[in-house]
């Protein structure tokens, strides 16, 4: 039924995003009836025979809208948006605008956008918040309305039903009750709260810090002050106090009333900072990240919006933090691959973070001991300020460096497979003087494959082209790209021998075996192991990081997870066991991650009066890695890695797209990364953008999807945008089919 004038003269437009539709949908609304409906709100929707959720875009007034609607829609019936009580907000304008610069750039639908960066009990029932309204003592209540009423006074603070009922053992009924009876008040919207009070006592101020320290605090403060974009590229060698001219610009951005988000690469390490952050700065600080609970996570979402929190820290996914009037924008470890996303749609968090920080026009601090090649050059260009932070805070000695090639030894001098005696003697001096060791292997497991004796067969995933990594506990294969898991076989599958003892071969090593070995060779330590097998939560890796601390481990062995972040300061011996894990990766970032990841893990020794010991196994002692690893010489090792980058046009002398075409069918697979290939071609060469492929990609399939991949090179992101758009628009493909467009690719596996 069309509404008559009067209705209509009252009426308002929305324009709504619904995922994972493309393009915008026009409802109707009367806004008497959609009091608090604005751009980021949450309404449902009529959708051809059913009701769904979509993201109000934008309002305005039907008036405005009549022209173009009689135009252009005169016989379409514009359908009402469902009645409400209250619209749930999920993001404000700010924040819209740069939703949309994101979509733009990948060129994907908004609606995509806002799938990605929305939490998803956004979609749900949502929790509504209560709050003590009235005094109640003489009012004639039971015991379990008590209880709540003690509890809320005590919060003093809108709190979430749910963690009322949960705390307070009691029923949906009794809350109800006491709503009728005006004791407390709810609402399904965020309230508009005012920030908690910060509290500045005990905060450090700039005459504690070093002289570096001092002018990289005082330089950033100044663009916080004048509400200005600049980027700052803050290069600190591991123990130099980054964190600290983090919370000194956190705290400068606070008193002038703005908002911080600070991301870090692991999901692992936003507790310790938060501890850290929240004990300095007199507040609660908002955590985001994709591990939390659905609830949890929306009610830092909520506290962000609302104004409750003005500090969040986070993962990858913190990049959408509804976060008002932002001030300052951080990035720590902005070196780190874990900040690009590596399903979906593939954004990298550290390059949309200096977007977000210019449109918020606030400044952008990117920290790291290793920084990336691409943000140094960018300091170097005078993109970013830089600023160094060349000492460690805590101790002035430099790291005592040795270097074991294991090419040169016999396996009979190894007191075992995976451990030399001059290794074995860094670990026992530690612990005899009462510190703690970390060892890193970066691969789980006990053996890395299994071999077949008689015909060397190797035991490989029947999903993917990988081989099958061995796990004595429990006893089992497992493939770490799809999960696939598997016994031993009895039986060769190439050429059908029997099991007996010696049957498989255990070739390499790993986490599981580098522990055991540890824990027979020094039977009195304590030897834990951290790694994605034992660590599956973040409260299991909280537990292990807490029994470091309180001395219940003498030494920890784990991947790249022991390389991050962890500042304990009686860790003064680090040992690598295998240097060349990785190294020899066909991906020309390899020499550069294996550089990081070998500093990073060597920061973790000697962080506080004594010296630290770093050992590192290899079989090729002259790479440029370990070499420039053992004189602690980024720069130098910046200029080797950036002359080959520019002899080979790679990042950051070009822009890389990457496209990988999937298939069940690797006849498929090929049909069609010919057919894009052919369509890229001309438009490529016409823009001068060059192509490599289509090829098999290293890894060329994975969960039984065969994989092509086609790289162009270009000099500006902007020319591959443009053949980005193209192409996505240009093909028709099967539903057989899959197709992942890469701009900035990380990972060239």
């Amino acid at each position: 039924m069309q509404p008559n004038n009067s209705e209509e003269s009252s009426l308002h437009l929305a324009s709504i995003a619904i995922p994972p539709l493309e393009g915008e949908f026009l409802y109707s609304f009367e806004p008497s009836r959609h009091p608090s409906l604005n751009v980021g709100s949450i309404v449902m929707v009529p959708l051809a025979r059913r009701s769904t959720c979509g993201f109000v875009i934008s309002v305005d007034s039907e008036r405005e809208h009549r022209a173009q609607r009689d135009t252009a829609q005169r016989n379409i019936r514009i359908r009402s948006i469902l009645n409400e009580p209250e619209a749930i907000r999920a993001f404000g304008s700010t924040q819209l605008e740069f939703l949309e610069w994101v979509s733009k750039y990948h060129a994907e639908p908004l609606s995509q956008i806002l799938d990605l960066a929305i939490p998803t009990p956004a979609f749900g029932r949502v929790d509504p918040i209560l709050r003590l309204v009235t005094e109640t003592s003489a009012m004639k209540l039971g015991r379990s309305q008590r209880r709540i009423i003690d509890y809320l006074a005590s919060q003093n603070c809108w709190t979430y039903s749910s963690k009322v009922k949960e705390i307070c053992e009691t029923s949906h009924a009794t809350i109800t009750s006491l709503i009728k009876k005006g004791v407390i008040e709810q609402q399904t919207a965020p309230p508009q709260l005012p920030p908690e009070p910060i509290s500045w006592s005990g905060l450090s101020r700039w005459e504690t810090l070093t002289d570096e320290q001092h002018s990289a605090a005082k330089d950033i403060c100044s663009s916080i002050t004048a509400s200005e974009f600049k980027s700052f590229l803050l290069h600190g060698v591991t123990g130099s106090g980054k964190t600290e001219v983090y919370l000194e610009a956190i705290i400068e951005t606070l008193k002038l009333g703005k908002s911080a988000l600070v991301m870090v690469p692991e999901i692992a390490l936003t507790p310790q900072l938060t501890e850290r952050f929240e004990a300095r700065l007199g507040q609660r600080v908002a955590v985001l990240h994709s591990n939390m609970k659905p609830r949890d996570r929306w009610s830092h979402w909520t506290d962000l919006l609302s104004g409750r929190s003005q500090v969040v820290i986070g993962a990858r996914s913190a990049l959408f933090a509804p976060v008002e009037n932002l001030g300052l924008v951080i990035i720590d470890e902005e070196h780190d691959s874990s900040l690009k996303q590596s399903e979906g749609i593939r954004y990298h968090a550290r390059d949309l973070a200096i977007v977000r920080a210019k449109l918020s026009k606030c400044p952008v601090v990117l920290g790291s001991a290793t920084p990336s090649l691409e943000t140094y050059h960018n300091s170097k260009i005078g993109k970013h300020a830089y600023h160094s932070l060349s000492r460690r805070f805590f101790t002035s000695d430099s790291l005592k460096f040795e270097i074991i090639d294991l090419s040169a030894l016999k396996p009979w001098e190894m007191p075992s497979k995976s451990i030399s005696q001059r290794f074995l003697q860094g670990v026992k001096a530690a612990l005899q003087r009462g510190d703690q060791a970390f060892v890193l292997y970066n691969r789980r497991g006990f053996a890395s494959y299994l071999q077949c004796n008689k015909c060397e067969h190797v035991l490989g995933c029947p999903h993917c082209s990988v081989t099958l990594t061995y796990h004595r506990k429990p006893n089992s294969l497992l493939c770490h790209f799809c999960g696939f898991s598997t016994v031993p076989p009895l039986l060769c599958p190439a050429c059908g021998a029997q099991e007996d003892d010696e049957l498989f071969a255990q070739r390499g090593s790993g986490t599981e075996r580098v522990h055991e070995e540890l824990s027979q060779l020094l039977p009195s330590a304590r030897v834990a192991k951290l790694d994605r097998d034992v660590a599956a939560s973040l409260e299991d890796y909280k537990e292990i990081l807490h029994n470091l601390r309180e001395r219940k481990i003498d030494i920890l062995v784990g991947t790249q997870m022991i390389a991050k972040g962890h500042d304990l300061p009686d860790v003064t011996f680090v040992g690598v066991v295998d240097c060349d894990v990785g190294l020899h990766l066909p991906d020309f970032r390899a020499a550069e991650r294996a550089f990081q990841l070998l500093t990073q893990v060597s920061g973790r020794a000697g962080r506080r009066k004594d010296q630290g010991f770093v050992m590192l196994q290899t079989r090729i002692p002259r790479h440029t890695s370990l070499q420039m690893t053992l004189s602690s010489d980024y720069k130098q090792f910046a200029e080797i890695e950036l002359k080959h980058r520019r002899e080979m046009s790679y990042p950051p002398f070009q822009k890389l797209l990457r496209i990988i075409i999937s298939a069940e069918d690797i006849s498929l697979t090929q049909k069609y990364s010919l057919t894009i290939a052919t369509q890229a071609q001309e438009l490529a060469s016409s823009l001068g953008i060059s192509m490599l492929g289509p090829a098999p990609a290293p890894i060329e399939k994975i969960r039984n999807m065969w994989r092509y991949h086609i790289l162009f090179k270009a000099t500006s992101t902007s020319t591959l945008q443009h053949l980005m758009k193209k192409l996505k628009g240009a093909h028709d493909l099967s539903k057989q089919v899959r197709i992942i467009f890469d701009i900035d690719p990380q990972d060239m596996l």
